[in-house]
């Protein structure tokens, strides 16, 4: 089943027309969220998103079309899948820039959670350029970002971090699918906004947190190779699976791996008020 139009339907009642931009040139976009407790509580920061993103990309949107938080309900309940979902918003390009997208949700179950003792990533084989503003956008067009996960998924990895500039002054800039965050110091870094990463929804959550506990906190420089090989403690962040530590990098360049406590004390202190922030809400809605 899935939620379009106000309505929930089988998903072989969708309908994209053939002269879509989606078919012609893989325009359209894409929101990946979960629930807590039946809530999906990070929903109107992904669809401010989603509609930022279609600003800039010219592509056609009417906040009628955007699910709310009864649209949510409606999909669970018909799923039956229980309270915590995945969530996944697309929009299509749509006949023009200005008309003709079509935009619906689906839920799935929750994936299976990383390994207990920290994920493990592979750095220097995805190579991305600092001037790629599509990077920037959830794009449906994501066969670079799909390709680098396979890949690092079958060396046994969990996760590739993308880079660009010369050895050894590279700078690391983020997950396929995840924002990178370096602590040293007892300073977090994380990549810059206008760097060529997605700003991630639960990459801002921590932010405030951080910065509510009075943790220094520095969004602005970019992360250098250095940086993560001295780190004190170094974890991802996504919007389904909120905080996850990362153990040990896999470098290219170098025949030794880079280790990390998994998690170390300030990752598992973000992680259990970012669980503390998302369960008290959930509880109270």
């Amino acid at each position: 089943m899935i939620w379009v139009d106000g309505s929930i339907v089988p998903e072989n009642a969708l309908k994209v027309s053939v002269l879509d931009r989606s078919f012609e040139h893989g325009l359209g976009l894409f929101e990946t969220l979960r629930t807590w407790n039946g809530n999906a509580l990070l929903l109107d920061r992904h669809l401010a998103r989603l509609a930022r993103s279609a600003n800039v990309l010219h592509l056609p949107l009417d906040s009628l079309m955007l699910p709310d938080s009864d649209a949510v309900s409606q999909l669970i309940q018909a799923e039956n899948l229980g309270p915590d979902v995945m969530l996944r918003i697309t929009l299509t390009g749509g006949l023009t820039e200005f008309s003709g997208a079509t935009l619906w949700m689906r839920a799935a179950p929750l994936p299976p959670a990383f390994r207990r003792e920290g994920a493990i990533v592979d750095l220097d084989t995805w190579r991305v350029e600092p001037s790629d503003h599509m990077a920037k956008h959830k794009s449906l067009n994501y066969w670079a970002r799909r390709r680098a996960h396979a890949a690092a998924h079958g060396f046994g990895l969990d996760e590739v971090l993308s880079s660009s500039g010369p050895y050894p002054e590279t700078i690391v800039w983020e997950g396929s699918r995840t924002n990178l965050f370096v602590i040293r110091d007892n300073q977090l870094h994380t990549s810059p906004a206008t760097g060529p990463i997605v700003p991630g929804i639960f990459r801002g959550l921590v932010l405030e947190l951080a910065r509510e506990i009075a943790m220094s906190v520095d969004s602005v420089s970019e992360i250098r190779r250095d940086q993560i090989r001295f780190a004190d403690e170094v974890f991802l962040t996504n919007s389904v699976r909120g905080i996850i530590p990362v153990s040990r990098a896999t470098p290219h360049q170098v025949s030794k791996t880079y280790d990390w406590p998994a998690p170390g004390p300030w990752t598992q202190r973000l992680s259990i008020l970012a669980s503390d922030w998302l369960n008290s809400r959930g509880f109270s809605t």
